[in-house]
């Protein structure tokens, strides 16, 4: 599914607030934080265990390193964690027992096993439904990597924070903002 439109923060800030009104909505949001804010596939962040994210003194790390197990395809990722991203990240896990660092982040309660992409996928997509909005977990990463576009960063830069072989990959999820493309015709003058 092709996801074109883009959300405004007042609109990812109002699913965040249903969200919360959600079983598991904590665990929920958590997952919509590592999609919006670090460009994570379902795949990356449905697996992440405390050892992906924490350093040796149990820090957050600047730069999260997962292993092709937990990535699409044969190869390895990181993705780089901004500071609002580490602040939730380091209040979500103050119930967690960091001693135990193959714990997952993401469990589902009735198993206490991680939840599968399929089950993700279905929560996101409700979640989106009720905002009218078809898309998919993909969603996230999307306007993460619309927003770094419209922002002024250039092409090379995202391809390497969302993973991407190629840059016609990352041209892809482009979504043509209409605003900006508005204002750079306006700023034209003879």
């Amino acid at each position: 599914m092709l996801n074109r439109a883009i959300l405004e923060p007042n609109q990812i800030k109002a699913i965040f607030k249903h969200i919360e009104t959600m079983r598991n909505g904590t665990q929920i949001k958590m997952m919509f934080q590592f999609n919006y804010l670090a460009g994570m596939r379902c795949i990356n962040f449905a697996y992440l265990q405390l050892k992906d994210i924490l350093d040796d003194n149990n820090e957050v790390r600047d730069i999260v390193f997962l292993t092709p197990s937990k990535n699409k395809g044969t190869k390895s990722a990181k993705y780089y964690i901004n500071d609002e991203l580490k602040k939730y990240i380091k209040k979500y896990i103050t119930n967690f027992d960091l001693n135990k660092r193959d714990a997952y982040l993401f469990t589902s309660q009735k198993t206490g096993k991680p939840y599968n992409r399929n089950s993700i996928s279905k929560i996101f997509t409700a979640i989106y439904k009720t905002f009218n909005i078809e898309c998919s977990t993909h969603f996230g990463r999307r306007n993460f990597i619309t927003t770094l576009l419209t922002n002024g960063t250039d092409i090379t830069t995202v391809k390497t924070l969302v993973n991407h072989k190629n840059i016609q990959t990352t041209s892809i999820y482009y979504n043509e903002n209409q605003n900006l493309l508005k204002n750079v015709v306006n700023s034209l003058s003879i």
